[in-house]
């Protein structure tokens, strides 16, 4: 992926035009998810005027428990499991409200239990925690941003931040309504790649017992629930040994399509497509 952070952004009203243009960018380039959350918390980093640290957590899948997809730094990926592990602090309390959490300076922060005391541990002295609420979606992760410096998150970087959040959540909600048309699209292709394997089979029964293809499928079911195996494979392994070769189904969509394949927003965000 093209190195899109190397050069920092002007000041002024052309910083936030630039940051988007830069956004929008990464969200073309991006061939994995992970690939766009990596950049996008390099981005992060590069687009206040303070130097921070950055992560982004996400829920997992059919889960509340959160995970950290990216970080700028290995020490804020560490912290950030310290604060999963101690179930409390800024990043979790804004996963759960939607609502940005701010620490002016660890050192006089009394809030999210034994939080402050493993920043400090870490170095890191103030934070910035705020929601990826794409338009129209629940909160879909958190923006983290850590300083090692006290009061590194005064008001004019906190206006800035959270208006950069606001362009991040747009992105982000692209990139996951993308991912959910592309899981969408590789359910399909595997029932009616089930469906294919199964209606071959449905034929070599056909043929084998002289009946019709409800009887067929009623054989195949029945053989199916007496041996304990998906209805799927059963009617696979039947094709194959008739033939001598596995049943191949011509696939709908190339598997390098943008966003999608291994390791892509469909795998890597929602799990591979389902089976019929």
């Amino acid at each position: 992926m093209t190195d899109t952070s190397s050069a920092a952004p002007p000041d002024g009203p052309a910083r936030g035009e630039q940051t988007l243009a830069r956004l929008q960018q990464l969200l073309l380039e991006a061939d994995r998810l992970d690939d766009f959350l990596r950049e996008l918390v390099r981005l992060t980093s590069t687009s206040l005027p303070t130097p921070v640290y950055c992560s982004i957590t996400l829920r997992a899948e059919n889960s509340a428990h959160p995970y950290t997809a990216a970080a700028s730094h290995q020490l804020v990926d560490q912290f950030d499991q310290r604060q999963y592990d101690e179930g409390d602090g800024p990043c979790l309390r804004t996963l759960r409200t939607g609502s940005a959490h701010h620490v002016d300076d660890v050192d006089t922060e009394d809030r999210f239990g034994s939080f402050p005391e493993i920043a400090r541990e870490y170095g890191l002295r103030s934070m910035l925690a705020l929601p990826l609420a794409p338009p129209r979606q629940p909160v879909a992760g958190v923006l983290n941003m850590y300083s090692s410096e006290p009061h590194g998150f005064d008001l004019p970087v906190r206006e800035q931040a959270v208006v950069f959040a606001g362009h991040a959540s747009g992105a982000l909600g692209v990139a996951l309504k993308f991912a959910g048309q592309l899981q969408f699209s590789l359910d399909l292709q595997s029932a009616i790649a089930s469906r294919t394997v199964i209606d071959q089979a449905l034929g070599v029964v056909m043929a084998r017992e002289g009946c019709s293809s409800e009887r067929a499928f009623e054989i195949l079911t029945r053989a199916s629930q007496q041996r304990n195996v998906k209805l799927r494979d059963l009617a696979a392994d039947l094709v194959e040994g008739v033939s001598g070769h596995p049943p191949s189904v011509r696939p709908l969509a190339p598997r390098n399509s943008p966003l999608g394949g291994p390791g892509g927003l469909g795998e890597t965000a929602f799990g591979p497509g389902g089976e019929g």
